[in-house]
């Protein structure tokens, strides 16, 4: 059943990325379409070698991607105080308010977490961040090259030699803040649900 539910969530998360895009395929390099499509595919390969192989897509890539969706949805709940907009239409509101909750909740109650020591908790910790930084990375680059932040949410005037490291570690610590929260959410259900 558990396999089942991760075949067609991925597939409902795979197929509201690409509906939401398919009219605007030039910005499939925002972080809306990347960490759900990311997500969906993970899900759904995780459904089909469990069932076949009777193996799991590591934890860890749940783990980075979980994070990416938080993120969005994060970003997205600061609409509500009039920080930034967001297209909640269509698909996007799948992709920016339904599906990272029911990602979270995929990776609460259907993946398997084996923690082999402290020594692999703190590293899950901060190795989890990774992904999230590693768009940033793209993004700046990006704005280097274009001119232009991906969603603009930093005032680009304020981006210098000194603001841009000082973002980047801020943000790298806040992110494994996250994980070391989501990842004590995972413990938590583990022990509570996983008997």
């Amino acid at each position: 059943m558990k396999n089942a539910i991760k075949i067609f969530a991925g597939i409902f998360i795979i197929a509201t990325a690409i509906i939401g895009y398919r009219n605007s395929f030039e910005y499939t390099y925002q972080l809306t379409f990347l960490s759900n499509s990311l997500c969906g595919w993970a899900i759904f390969i995780d459904g089909i070698i469990n069932c076949t192989l009777k193996k799991n897509v590591p934890i860890i890539i749940y783990q980075m991607a979980v994070q990416c969706t938080s993120v969005v949805f994060f970003t997205c709940v600061f609409t509500l105080f009039g920080w930034h907009t967001f297209n909640f239409k269509g698909a996007f509101l799948f992709l920016h308010a339904i599906n990272p909750p029911l990602i979270l909740v995929i990776y609460l109650f259907l993946t398997k977490l084996n923690i082999k020591d402290k020594a692999d908790y703190i590293k899950r910790i901060f190795i989890s961040p990774l992904l999230i930084m590693g768009y940033l990375l793209f993004d700046y680059i990006r704005f280097l090259n274009k001119g232009e932040l991906v969603y603009g949410l930093i005032n680009k005037e304020s981006l210098n030699a000194v603001s841009v490291p000082l973002i980047g570690i801020g943000f790298y610590l806040l992110m494994a803040f996250m994980s070391y929260g989501l990842l004590d959410l995972k413990l938590y259900v583990h022990k509570k649900f996983d008997r």
